[in-house]
């Protein structure tokens, strides 16, 4: 399959949605800071910072807004990866064109976050974390703007914390997960890809405990891309710009993953996965076999893992592999992303036009989910 043939196969839907969506141009990214504290009861002591994403238009209380969060060794550039060999990688400046604002997080321990001691942040943390951020966004914390509803979306380990985050406080209207599904695959849990990050030479100085991990060089590509769905300059910028995980966090979240936790879920779940994703698609230490081949065989997959009232959707993004945002169709993450919030969650739309109901009323377009989902 060549990169032009995965570049055109999203065309149909990108059309479908231009003539209702600005440029993103017109979308302004702001950087933010806001205190947290990693545990119910303890002070604000660390700060978080991240990255809105949004048009003049959508700076409107009441509008929904994208809460972004990312995975082990990445953050909020995942999310907005700038331009690459002349095309722009950026889920978050896409989204905020077409009608959502977005508010890309540095969870605690990586990017320009604090980084506490790393046996602080366990997968409970993080998710407490991303609770705070999502209050602060109602609030009207970020950028004087009292946002409405709130969508969280995860990438990878991301996934988890928005999983944890929805179980256990239940103040998001909706969940949209990619990367990640409730099946880790064995070659995964075997690549022994990861190791403390003071044993690699970018943060050799950096003074971070052992316990922070990040991915040893020159395993990006099998863990995280699939070919030939990337370009090899996003890989080699992709594995400059690496950061860090804490242990702890991962460890606390691969229980999380085949728990049967997610069943507490009661807004609308999205799952976006790529066909070729290493650690999710194929056969995982439980002895089954997790089915990438159709957005239909995920959902009969994950709907034991939900209650009716997620109304559990997915979408396969074919030849891609574990980092969505970077793969080349990357643009078909953001066509199911914006349907699905569209249709199941609503949007505040553009300054004088009606707001969008739960059923996608006043989008033409969106008569329904995009061709590669369920």
């Amino acid at each position: 399959m060549k990169k032009s043939f995965l570049v055109l196969a999203v065309l149909g839907s990108l059309g479908a949605i231009r003539a209702h969506a600005m440029s993103e141009d017109d979308v302004t990214c702001r950087r933010a800071t806001l205190p947290v504290a990693v545990s119910p009861g303890q002070p604000a002591s660390y700060v978080v910072a991240g990255e809105l994403c949004a048009t003049d238009a959508e700076t409107t209380a009441g509008a929904t807004i994208q809460l972004l969060i990312h995975g082990a060794t990445y953050n909020h550039d995942y999310w907005d990866f700038g331009s690459v060999g002349g095309f722009r990688y950026s889920y978050a400046r896409a989204v905020a064109a077409r009608g959502f604002p977005t508010f890309a997080a540095d969870l605690l321990g990586a990017g320009s976050s604090s980084r506490p001691p790393s046996d602080q942040l366990s997968i409970q943390a993080e998710a407490y974390v991303a609770h705070q951020i999502v209050q602060s966004l109602r609030r009207g914390v970020v950028n004087g703007v009292q946002f409405g509803k709130v969508i969280t979306v995860g990438h990878s380990l991301g996934s988890v914390v928005v999983w944890e985050e929805a179980v256990d406080y239940a103040d998001v209207d909706g969940v949209i997960v990619t990367g990640a599904a409730h099946s880790i695959t064995t070659q995964f849990l075997t690549a022994n890809a990861l190791y403390p990050a003071i044993n690699d030479r970018k943060f050799a100085a950096s003074g971070l405990d052992s316990g922070y991990l990040t991915t040893v060089p020159g395993t990006r590509a099998k863990l995280f891309y699939s070919e030939p769905d990337f370009d090899p300059a996003v890989l080699a910028d992709d594995e400059g710009r690496k950061d860090v995980v804490p242990g702890a966090e991962l460890a606390s979240g691969l229980p999380v993953v085949t728990s049967m936790a997610t069943l507490a879920i009661q807004v609308p779940v999205l799952t976006i996965l790529g066909s070729n994703d290493f650690t999710t698609c194929g056969p995982n230490p439980q002895g089954g076999h997790f089915d990438c081949s159709s957005a239909t065989a995920v959902v009969t997959q994950e709907s034991p893992f939900y209650s009716p009232a997620a109304r559990i959707h997915a979408c396969i993004v074919p030849g891609s592999g574990h980092d969505l945002s970077l793969a080349v169709n990357h643009r078909l993450q953001i066509v199911d992303a914006v349907a699905w919030s569209s249709s199941f969650v609503g949007q505040l739309r553009h300054a004088g036009m009606e707001r969008v109901d739960e059923n996608g009323s006043g989008l033409p377009w969106n008569s329904g989910l995009p061709w590669n989902c369920h």
